[in-house]
């Protein structure tokens, strides 16, 4: 793939262009107008700004077509200068300027973030959720200069609308940060048999994920608009909870909860052994190692 070019490799030709196009006006004026080096130089500048001098009168039609053609040349070149010079100051990390970290130092200073490849329409989803929920998020799309940070990432994200996509970032980076948490995006069976042969932990397809929300809506309306109610217009949100040797609720009793985490928490279902124990009875011992799916308020909606 061909690198982007920098700022200096678009400046440099449009400003050779443009020495060019005064060096060759200077000799047009000279031979045209019969004037010296100095004065051609000028009338080189003045005409190929568009900016003019009312003392230059042509009064042949090889110096009206020199004029002409120096002044739509000289708004071409100084168009593309100006274009380049616009979109460098435009682009610019204004912190980095002013002294400050730039986005790079900044990213490389993060630690167990996660890093998202792609930021179309499910990326910055994506990410909105998770900074809904304090989680440090860092998005990349096509910017090669922040690649090297992956490193220090807790979790990866591959976002991007193509499989093939998808498959060339996890394998080029796999070499880089083999340990690193990854969940993908796949439009396709084929690539997420691919994705799970390299080690994704997780792969969603948003087509199939939509048409069985579309599904469900059909099928069961009711219980559906429920579920959205409960999770959302009720201000809800399902967490999980790992049990660590020395949590308070290890060794305890599923009806201790509440007693612990207070009364606006609901146990859901108990993660163990690689499946869940849903709605456990009360007297289930809750055991190190365990991660417990907790409905509760959503911090900003527990002053209400």
């Amino acid at each position: 793939m061909r690198p982007p070019a920098t700022t200096a490799g678009k400046l440099l030709p449009a400003a050779l262009g443009l020495g060019l196009l005064l060096i060759l006006a200077t000799i047009g004026f000279r031979l045209a107008f019969r004037s010296g080096w100095p004065l051609g130089a000028y009338q080189a500048v003045v005409t190929a700004s568009t900016l003019g001098d009312a003392r230059l009168a042509p009064h042949s039609a090889v110096q009206y077509a020199l004029i002409a053609g120096i002044s739509l040349l000289g708004y071409a070149a100084w168009g593309l200068v100006i274009a380049v010079v616009t979109g460098t100051l435009v682009s610019v990390d204004m912190r980095a300027l002013w002294g400050g970290p730039s986005v790079i130092e900044r990213i490389g200073r993060l630690s167990g973030h996660t890093v998202i490849i792609g930021g179309g329409r499910v990326g910055r989803h994506v990410a909105e959720e998770l900074r809904r929920h304090g989680g440090q998020v860092v998005i990349l799309d096509r910017n090669e200069e922040v690649v090297r940070h992956l490193t220090e990432a807790g979790l990866l994200v591959l976002a991007l609308p193509d499989d093939a996509q998808n498959l060339y970032v996890l394998l080029a980076l796999r070499d880089a940060a083999p340990e690193l948490r990854v969940v993908a995006r796949a439009e396709s069976v084929r690539a997420e048999r691919h994705l799970r042969a390299l080690g994704v932990e997780r792969v969603v397809m948003p087509t199939a994920l939509g048409g069985r929300r579309m599904a469900r809506l059909l099928a069961r309306p009711l219980s559906t608009a429920f579920l959205d109610t409960f999770l959302e217009e009720a201000g809800l949100e399902v967490r999980e909870h790992p049990v660590a040797a020395g949590d308070p609720l290890e060794g305890r009793a599923v009806r201790d909860i509440r007693q612990l985490l207070g009364e606006a928490v609901t146990l859901l279902a108990i993660h163990r052994d690689a499946g869940f124990l849903t709605l456990p009875a009360a007297g289930t011992v809750i055991e190190p190692g365990d991660t417990l799916l907790l409905a509760m308020v959503a911090p900003q909606d527990a002053g209400r």
